[in-house]
């Protein structure tokens, strides 16, 4: 079973292992190999931003992800980051969720991020859900 850790150094967002996301959407999705995979997770406007990432090792292979989340408007309010682990032989699916974003400087809810996922080694597949 593959592990998650959250980083202990992430500020103003919780980082946690979930089994599913709550999203009714169908996300998007993607597949991670030696470049990073960037791009911006947007809620509904007016609601508060929960980002699940949910990462598939179908190869197999001993690989690290790890999944970062930064502010996109520069200001550097929160930062947040969490590493998926698998051991070789491993083909389960891992969960792990962003949430408690802090609001702006208005007090309005946090709608949005900035994302990276990058791999170790082997390619894993991806999908991102806003909830």
């Amino acid at each position: 079973m593959a592990k998650v850790m959250p980083n202990p150094q992430s500020f103003n967002v919780t980082v946690q292992e979930v089994r599913d996301t709550t999203s009714t959407e169908l996300g998007s999705s993607f597949n991670v190999s030696s470049q990073a995979v960037t791009g911006t997770a947007l809620s509904t406007p007016g609601t508060s931003l929960t980002v699940d990432f949910k990462v598939e090792n179908s190869r197999g292979e001993a690989v690290d992800v790890t999944v970062r989340i930064t502010d996109p408007s520069g200001s550097q309010s929160f930062d947040a980051s969490g590493t998926i682990t698998w051991d070789e032989g491993d083909t389960s699916t891992a969960w792990i969720e962003f949430s408690n974003f802090p609001p702006k400087g208005a007090g309005d809810p946090t709608g949005e991020c900035a994302y990276a996922i990058v791999t170790s080694g082997p390619e894993v597949s991806a999908r991102v859900f806003t909830v």
